[in-house]
């Protein structure tokens, strides 16, 4: 994937994280400093998933597949990590989604020197973030301090807008998420060409 692809795919994502939650509290850069010891967070996190990223470059599309699919429900909550006879993760929509053993990863290695501190919601925009910075984006900053929600129904994946959609059923869509149309040219168009670079990438080094 080239640089200019990344940076727009990072760029749709800043977007992406101000969708607001009923798990938000105050957000905020750093939020973990001094909460965890001497332990940065953010570098353990970003080492587990640099570990997996080397063995498997799909898991980058993988993640922020995963995100999208989490954020675009009620806010950026984890609740898709939720297990249950009618979760988040059993809607069709979700069945495909993968990456949840980057995600438990990263999560036990932050729990080895920071037990019940980190949220898993942060955890999956950390390794989003960094998935895309190992895949040629820029590195951005996020904000940290979410936590995870404790409700997780496949009714409610309905408001993500399928693969066969139609322009105007996503702009409504994206619209009733407080987001305009060209945000959503920024998550969705570039999220398609990175999916499809990444897995064409796969496809080669497969043969």
């Amino acid at each position: 994937m080239t640089n200019s692809k990344a940076v727009a795919l990072a760029v749709g994502f800043m977007i992406l994280l101000n969708l607001t939650g009923h798990c938000y509290s105050a957000l905020e850069f750093g939020f973990y400093n001094g909460k965890c010891k001497f332990s940065d967070v953010e570098d353990i996190v970003r080492r587990t998933v640099s570990s997996k990223f080397l063995k498997d470059r799909t898991i980058a599309p993988a993640l922020i597949r995963m995100q999208f699919h989490d954020c675009f429900v009620n806010g950026c909550d984890a609740s898709i990590l939720l297990d249950g006879p009618n979760s988040e993760k059993t809607a069709p929509p979700n069945l495909s989604v993968r990456g949840y053993n980057v995600i438990d990863d990263a999560k036990a290695a932050v729990e080895k020197v920071c037990p019940e501190v980190v949220s898993c919601a942060d955890i999956i925009v950390m390794a989003t973030r960094d998935v895309i910075s190992f895949s040629g984006g820029r590195r951005y900053s996020v904000q940290t301090g979410r936590r995870d929600g404790r409700v997780s129904l496949a009714r409610n994946t309905q408001t993500l807008p399928p693969p066969s959609t139609s322009v105007s059923s996503a702009i409504r869509a994206f619209a009733r998420k407080g987001l305009n149309p060209t945000d959503m040219l920024y998550l969705l168009g570039n999220l398609a060409s990175f999916v499809h670079t990444i897995y064409s990438y796969r496809h080669q080094i497969n043969i």
